[in-house]
């Protein structure tokens, strides 16, 4: 169960991911054959129940690309679910404290050093490799803790020295929502918060992350330091595609009818 996401990370390399949003495995598997190191499965923001979660990840299987869920919340039996499903990796939403750092971690974790049940039943390849899933679950689960509150950013000392925790994920959208600035994430103040965040992570040698939407603004964070890295989803893309295909057939049909009118009114003129 060797972690692409977590081997390139901790070479200091960026791990180029991006989101699922979508339960269907055609989508899901396209997805996973584009070349992604790693596929951020939303659960916290889209209708993916436990059915889903599992038919998703399967669709990831044989690819290369590492298959990480967003729980919905930070509730130890979301933990289970995802990693007992195959999960390679988790990121946790609203963890505003070292309390919640470290609750995170235990959810990751079997006894004694966390709480998580046991019972990994398509993790382990159901049950036929119950001790090498065992001795390898702790090194090669990646446990990404989101940053997303002002409060966060209060507490991102503590946070970041939490044993167990592999890297933060900067969430601007909800930054600036708890900032009263909905939709705003280019506000000067959202940023300077998202400033702080990016020297504390490099201060601590800590991969970070947030989503992008564009090739340079990808970029433009990866060149100072960020590792955990996602761009579009499958959701953008396929809207993007969609509207810029129907702009340029809208726009070669105004052309062509321009065209079509011009040789018409030519024709009358010879008439």
């Amino acid at each position: 169960m060797l972690n692409k996401l977590l081997s390139l990370v901790q070479a200091g390399r960026p791990a180029i991911g991006s989101w699922i949003g979508f339960a269907d495995p055609y989508s899901v598997e396209l997805m996973s054959d584009l070349g992604f190191d790693w596929l951020l499965i939303d659960t916290e923001h889209f209708p993916i129940d436990r059915q889903n979660l599992r038919t998703i990840l399967m669709a990831t299987k044989g690819s290369d690309t590492t298959p990480v869920v967003r729980l919905s919340s930070n509730s130890v039996d979301h933990f289970q679910t995802a990693l007992d499903l195959g999960a390679q990796g988790l990121v946790v939403p609203m963890v505003n404290s070292r309390a919640d750092a470290v609750r995170a971690v235990e959810g990751c974790r079997y006894p004694p050093e966390g709480r998580r049940g046991f019972a990994p039943t398509r993790a382990s390849r159901y049950f036929q490799k119950l001790e090498e899933y065992v001795e390898k679950a702790k090194s090669e689960i990646a446990l990404i803790v989101q940053i997303e509150t002002p409060q966060a950013v209060d507490s991102i000392e503590e946070i970041l020295t939490v044993p167990g925790i592999d890297g933060i994920f900067i969430g601007p959208s909800d930054l600036a929502s708890f900032m009263s600035l909905a939709a705003r994430i280019t506000h000067p103040d959202v940023t300077a918060l998202i400033d702080k965040l990016v020297d504390r992570a490099c201060a601590h040698s800590k991969p970070y992350g947030l989503p992008s939407w564009s090739p340079e603004e990808c970029m433009s964070y990866v060149e100072r330091g960020a590792r955990l890295m996602t761009i579009g989803s499958d959701l953008s893309f396929m809207a993007g595609a969609g509207r810029k295909t129907l702009s340029g057939t809208r726009t070669l049909l105004k052309q062509r009818l321009a065209v079509s009118l011009d040789q018409n009114s030519e024709r009358r003129e010879h008439i």
